[in-house]
């Protein structure tokens, strides 16, 4: 009975406790609403603001202020708030209210909106957060450690259902993120910060769905700086769409460096690093990727467009201004190598032009056996191959290569050219035939020895220009000018018919261009 009684007083004296506690949570609460925000606000070092602020035991004993804002950085000189939200609640520790002190453990913000903007000079608005200046007459460190800990004390912070705005007042460049959860534990404006954050990013040429990431931010530094993981997807680079991204970050703008990033689209993954600097001294992008399965098939294009065809792989290298400067095209570089395998350019087929050249040669119905035989130069217009391969280099806005390699059932092409940024194409190619498709084509014809490579082989020049979509494939006039003049024999009427083809066909290529 003795002890019954001990145990009895003792919960009756934690209920007395927790009466008081929450009689004064109560009264602070009703009574002292201004000293409460003006305790929180020191904390964040901007003036806090609320419409209302009431008394709540849901979850725990608490304080709720509704319709808040903080104060945007004063020096930006703008009147629209740092913060809003429908709600905040303040969880208190209880204990600390008996002496007096107001020492919040955990805040649950709902639908906050946040303004996160970057100044000319690189500055972010939350550098300001957590500091304020000392008073005059302030103890020293020491003598403020010694008055005890903080009013201002977070075991955890939570946000619920909010929006992200990033706006660069250098650039102009705005970002939202909507729907953003964050999770904050133990969240301090001098310590790293373990945070996790959910959100769905949407703008004008990027939407990411399901965005998760992971890790520690700090806000004590000279700049806010990030660190951890990132999943996000599905979602879209403009019209390309993409299922995942994964990847390793670490933020502090205006620098982004990614690490082990990987990209899963168009059926196949890119995987690399980038390192940016969007602006400031060093500003640039650095860039390391390596591409496999690529199907070009799923590459966005209007329905009226002709797309291409095949399973690419790229290994390479990128270096240029920041992707959004106006310079970036003209001033990118980079180098590497690509193949492509079972591909198929729309009406960029060689098969037309090789019949045109040697018409002289075919007797009729040669080219429905030919179209039967070697359905890959010659069914369509279309440009087909087992595999495109090559190196290229970056400069100036084009793409240049001198190793290209196409190859076919029926025949192989070397060459060299380069490509736009901007899809214009202009390559020189030397198709050399199979020996049964250059037995089929010259037959024991006496223009034969001239036509044919050192390995006895039909050798063509050709040349491909205008949009790589659908570009313009020839002949090239040196090579109509040696089938006339094969065909009569090297007589002066084979010269003179030689040059008049070379002058023709040489002022149809001017007009092509």
């Amino acid at each position: 009975m003795r002890r019954l009684r001990r145990v009895a007083l003792a919960g009756a004296g934690a209920a007395l406790v927790l009466v008081a506690a929450l009689a004064a949570l109560a009264y602070v609460a009703s009574t002292h609403s201004d000293r409460l925000l003006a305790e929180v606000g020191k904390g964040l070092g901007r003036e806090l603001g609320a419409e209302r602020v009431g008394f709540t035991i849901r979850g725990g004993a608490g304080v709720t202020l509704a319709g808040v804002s903080i104060a945007e950085e004063p020096g930006l000189g703008s009147q629209d708030p740092f913060l809003t939200a429908r709600e905040i609640e303040l969880r208190l520790q209880l204990l600390p209210l008996l002496r007096r002190r107001l020492v919040v453990d955990r805040v649950l913000v709902e639908e906050p909106v946040v303004s996160l903007v970057r100044t000319g000079s690189g500055a972010m608005n939350v550098d300001s957060l957590g500091k304020r200046a000392a008073p005059s007459g302030a103890p020293a460190a020491g003598g403020a450690a010694a008055a005890g800990a903080p009013a201002f004390q977070l075991a955890s912070l939570r946000l619920r259902h909010g929006t992200l705005r990033y706006r660069d007042l250098t650039t102009g460049r705005t970002v939202e993120l909507a729907q953003v959860a964050v999770d904050a534990r133990q969240p301090q404006f001098d310590a790293p910060v373990p945070v996790a954050v959910r959100a769905r990013l949407a703008t004008a040429d990027l939407r990411l769905e399901d965005i998760v990431s992971e890790g520690v931010l700090e806000l004590a530094g000279g700049r806010p700086t990030y660190q951890g993981s990132l999943r996000a997807g599905p979602g879209a680079f403009g019209s390309l769409a993409v299922k995942q991204i994964i990847a390793k970050l670490h933020a502090s703008p205006p620098v982004l460096d990614l690490e082990s990033a990987t990209l899963e689209t168009l059926g196949g993954t890119v995987e690399g690093r980038a390192h940016l600097t969007s602006e400031g001294k060093g500003a640039g992008l650095t860039a390391q990727l390596d591409a496999h399965g690529l199907e070009l098939a799923q590459l966005p294009a209007p329905k009226d467009r002709p797309r291409p065809a095949g399973t690419l792989e790229v290994h390479g290298t990128l270096a240029g201004p920041p992707p959004e400067a106006p310079t970036f095209a003209s001033g990118a570089t980079g180098q590497g190598r690509f193949v492509v395998a079972d591909g198929r350019i729309e009406g960029a087929g060689f098969g037309r032009p090789v019949l045109d050249a040697l018409q002289a040669f075919l007797k009729p119905g040669v080219a429905d056996r030919l179209r039967e035989r070697y359905p890959d130069l010659f069914a369509s217009d279309d440009l087909r191959f087992t595999r495109l391969s090559g190196s290229g280099r970056l400069a100036g806005g084009r793409i240049r290569s001198d190793d290209l390699v196409l190859a076919a059932p029926s025949y192989e092409a070397r060459g060299e050219g380069s490509l736009g940024l901007d899809g214009d194409l202009d390559a020189t190619l030397q198709l050399v035939a199979s020996p049964e498709l250059t037995d089929d084509l010259l037959g024991q014809s006496k223009a034969r020895p001239v036509l044919v490579d050192a390995s006895g082989r039909l050798a063509i020049p050709l040349r491909a220009r205008g949009p790589v979509r659908r570009p313009h494939v020839s002949p090239d006039p040196a090579f109509a000018a040696t089938v006339a003049r094969a065909l009569l024999g090297g007589s002066g009427a084979g010269e003179a018919a030689g040059d008049l083809l070379e002058r023709l066909f040489g002022g149809k290529r001017k007009r092509d261009r």
